[in-house]
């Protein structure tokens, strides 16, 4: 039986059948369509937000899905795409995947380090930590390395890995590729400046997995009685509506519930299927006095939703680098019988002042490099120091980094199928 996520979509396929005639006077073979290329054709003609840009394409000449996207997509779309159907279901429901389990990328002296780990992963239960320097690939120095050997290294199943750690000492870690459990709360703590309780705590993905993390850090953070919070999504690439909803909630829910925090519109075909998503209010609400949010390149979609949407409403400032640059998002279709999710980008993103137009990012309030050598939470830190003295005494004091990644080389993204970019409607069905 055929599950459908969001809403119906028809496959058409067409067969053609003839006569058997004498073969001189046979016309030439009629060309088939590949039956995934006809389904992302039809949902692209359906769903994107852009269909009236697509050019004419004979399908018969298409061999994959993604040929086609690349064919039909939009100059500013850099983010529809299409995955296995059990892929798509596992990595946005379970927060299960496949991978090495942490991001990686070059910094500004050209060193290869660690961004950040899945505890679950290959590399977390290894006790690797963000920071580490990848000196070799099985026994080969990354320095001796292009960037192309470097991704065909980490392609391998297995590796012979010479790490330096934070403290200087190396450490060789033979490791394979395997499955992954995200933890979307990559790390949390409270810390007390004055009277000020600034709670602080790192999210890499909105997923449904992760609101159950969420519940519990913010649990601790209003019975803490925080005060002030720094949110660090420097490697948040998006995820799901529902998550960015109770993450809204919480931030902002005590004063502002009810409000209308974004509104979603769709091309054309499908007006009634926009709507308005408005702040919630749970349990664990918090009242905060300020909220800093660190964003980087790789800070994408819903949350440069959640930060566009909030601002009308939050003492916020944002520090670090300008965000990716995505106010737009997918609805996803899937077909169990293919096998196939197309994720056409579908709606863009409105705040409540009409704010909408960042494809070249959400700028920050104050410009500070995202520092690597060191582990999450470290108050040396150079976001999170910063981000701690504009709390605590108002101004951003001196900063001062070491070493800084390079936007343009965060080569492997912690995963087989990472979250980067993707960002997905609340109206989600599996039926």
């Amino acid at each position: 039986m055929k599950q459908i996520i969001y809403f119906s979509l028809f496959l058409l396929i067409l067969i053609g059948l003839s006569c058997k005639k004498d073969k001189s006077q046979d016309p030439d073979p009629v060309q088939s369509i590949d039956p995934s290329v006809q389904f992302t054709a039809d949902t692209f003609n359906d769903l994107y937000l852009w269909y009236e840009t697509m050019p004419a394409v004979d399908l018969t000449t298409i061999k994959t899905p993604d040929d086609y996207i690349n064919k039909v997509k939009y100059i500013k779309d850099r983010w529809s795409f299409t995955m296995t159907y059990t892929d798509m279901v596992s990595l946005l429901e379970d927060g299960e995947t496949t991978g090495w389990g942490a991001g990686m990328g070059f910094d500004d002296l050209d060193l290869l380090r660690i961004l950040f780990v899945y505890d679950n992963s290959a590399m977390g239960k290894a006790g690797v930590k963000r920071g580490w320097q990848i000196k070799s690939m099985n026994g080969k120095t990354v320095a001796a390395m292009s960037d192309a050997e470097v991704n065909t290294a980490l392609s391998n199943a297995s590796n012979s890995f010479v790490f330096i750690k934070n403290d200087g000492s190396e450490k060789t870690l033979q490791l394979t590729q395997g499955a992954i459990i995200i933890n979307s709360v990559q790390y949390s703590n409270i810390f007390t400046k004055g009277a000020k309780k600034i709670g602080y705590f790192v999210f890499s993905d909105f997923l449904g997995s992760s609101v159950k993390e969420l519940n519990a850090v913010f649990d601790n953070f209003s019975s803490k009685g925080v005060t002030d919070l720094i949110l660090d999504l420097r490697y948040n690439g998006g995820g799901t509506l529902d998550c960015a909803d109770s993450l809204v909630a919480m931030l902002a829910g005590k004063p502002n519930k009810d409000k209308v925090y974004n509104t979603l519109t769709y091309n054309n075909k499908h007006i009634r299927m926009g709507y308005q998503s408005m702040i919630g209010l749970k349990s664990n609400s918090v009242q905060l006095d300020k909220l800093v949010v660190i964003t980087t390149s790789s800070t994408a979609s819903a949350s440069e939703l959640v930060i566009s949407g909030l601002k009308p409403y939050m003492n916020m400032k944002l520090i670090g680098s300008t965000s990716h640059g995505k106010p737009v998002g997918m609805n996803i279709e899937g077909d169990t019988k293919l096998n196939i999710a197309v994720a056409p980008i579908c709606f863009r993103n409105v705040n409540s002042q009409g704010y909408s137009d960042y494809f070249d990012g959400i700028p920050v309030d104050y410009a500070v490099k995202d520092n690597v050598t060191q582990d999450w939470g470290n108050p040396t830190d150079a976001c999170l120091s910063t981000a701690l003295n504009y709390i605590s005494l108002g101004t951003i004091g001196s900063v001062g980094v070491k070493s800084a990644i390079i936007p343009g080389r965060i080569i492997y993204k912690g995963t087989d199928h990472p979250v980067e970019n993707l960002y997905q409607s609340a109206n989600k069905t599996i039926q």
